[in-house]
Parts: C-alpha cells; sequence; structure tokens
C-alpha cells in the first residue's frame, strides 16, 4: 500500500469521527429542567410562568435539533419537558376549576341556611351564622341565647344594629313568600388557610297588584381552618360582613 493511500484512508476517518461528534442541546436541558419545576404553580400561581417557560425552550430545542441535522442531541430531554410542563398546567387548571365549583356549591348551601333563618324569623341563628362553627354560642335554646345578648351591652347594641339592617327587616317582613334563586358568582378567591366567595343571588316576591318583584343581593361568605396546632382541623364556614343590597343588575333588568 502507497503512502497516498495510506494519508487518505487516515483522513477519510478522521472526517468521519469530525462528522459523527454530536453534543447536547442546552435548551432541551434546561426545558426539562423548568417542565419539572413547572409542578410547583401547586403550592402558588407565581410558579406558572415555569410552565410556559418550559413550553418555549422545548419548542426552540425541537427546531433547533431537527434543523441541526444530527449534530444536535436531546430531543427526549425537550419532549420531556414540553410534556411535564402541559401537564402541569393542565391538571392545575382544572384542579383549581374544580375545587372553586365545590367551595361555591358549599357555600351557595351555607348562604342558604342563612337565608332560611331569617325567613323564619330565626334570629339567633341568623346571627351565629356569621361566626365559624366553633365560636358560635352553645346556648341550648333560643331564650337562653337572647338572655346571654342582653347581659353584655356591647352584644346586645350589636345584635340590635344587625336586626335593624334594611336588607335584614326586609327579608324579615316577606318571610316565606320570598322566593331565593342563585343568579351568579361574583367572585371565589382562595387563600393558604381560607376561601372566600361571593355570590349573588335574585329575590322575587309577589306584590298586591299580581305582579312579581325582584331584587338582587350580595352575599359574601368565607370558609377558614383554624390554627395549626388545633388536633382537628375542620373548616368551616362563616358569613364575610352583613349582605347587602347588590349594586348589580343583570342586562334584562336595564330597560
Amino acid at each position: 500500500m502507497s503512502s497516498d493511500s495510506i494519508f487518505k484512508a487516515h483522513w477519510n476517518d478522521a472526517s468521519e469521527m469530525e462528522y459523527s461528534y454530536t453534543r447536547l442541546c442546552v435548551s432541551a436541558l434546561v426545558s426539562a429542567c423548568f417542565g419539572l419545576g413547572a409542578f410547583l404553580v401547586y403550592f402558588t400561581p407565581w410558579f406558572f410562568f415555569l410552565g410556559v417557560v418550559a413550553i418555549l425552550l422545548s419548542l426552540f430545542a425541537l427546531v433547533a435539533i431537527r434543523n441541526a441535522e444530527g449534530m444536535l442531541t436531546g430531543t427526549f430531554l425537550a419532549y420531556f419537558g414540553l410534556c411535564c410542563a402541559i401537564v402541569a398546567l393542565v391538571s392545575v387548571t382544572v384542579f383549581w376549576a374544580t375545587y372553586q365549583y365545590g367551595v361555591r356549591r358549599e357555600a351557595d348551601q351555607f348562604f342558604r341556611l342563612w337565608f332560611a333563618a331569617v325567613q323564619q324569623g330565626d334570629i339567633p341563628r341568623a346571627k351565629e351564622y356569621h361566626n365559624i362553627y366553633s365560636h358560635r354560642s352553645k346556648a341550648a335554646n333560643a331564650e337562653e341565647w337572647w338572655k346571654a345578648q342582653y347581659e353584655d351591652k356591647y352584644t346586645h347594641k350589636a345584635v340590635h344594629q344587625y336586626v335593624e339592617d334594611r336588607l335584614f327587616r326586609v327579608l324579615l317582613a316577606l318571610g316565606d313568600k320570598a322566593k331565593v334563586s342563585y343568579y351568579k358568582t361574583a367572585g371565589v378567591y382562595s387563600e393558604r388557610e381560607s376561601d372566600s366567595v361571593v355570590l349573588i343571588y335574585a329575590v322575587s316576591f309577589p306584590t298586591e297588584w299580581n305582579t312579581t318583584e325582584t331584587f338582587f343581593i350580595s352575599i359574601a361568605g368565607k370558609r377558614v381552618y383554624p390554627p395549626a396546632s388545633t388536633i382537628f382541623r375542620a373548616a368551616g364556614w362563616r358569613l364575610d360582613g352583613a349582605p347587602a343590597f347588590s349594586f348589580y343588575l343583570p342586562d334584562e333588568f336595564k330597560h
């Protein structure tokens, strides 16, 4: 074999080694890390951006690897980051939508208990719904409850102010003639130790002219958890402030 053929053989081997050299795509590796980090969105919505960044980096890495013609690797990492980010964002969206729907339904059931108490003229029960279950009066009956209110002048005054509320007196006067219907959810807000809900209800009642009148009520409630030191940490509902006439007016009532 001539020296010329030996030189060509070594030259061809070097060319093949150089051509077959590949390197890892950095954006694919980073997208995988961001994809795993996207699951932190379950702890706080502030981490939502990690999933978005992971998706963008994954798509960028896949395009770069395809255009590199075999010089870049990391397709698996790019798809891994993409899948993790999509699963994290979609699952947390479904989770929170389902969670808030459940919270709203619980709030609606609790608010209807308050409406029923007011319509039945059960002032003690209606007033106690402003406290969570663990802080409500332990009075055995309404007479005992009223007696406890009269013993403290500040509590007595608070009860009188509560009963003198215009909305409360309207519902008390209408009694069972008022038909309360859920109309709209004004807001559902979730924090670490509580959930707040604001619902709007339509209250319809018959008039002396054989017609039906309707007004709207905005009522807010909060579901709170006892302190972490409490052994039995069951969530409890309470009214958050006094229900009020709603300034919200549906389109069909604006004309």
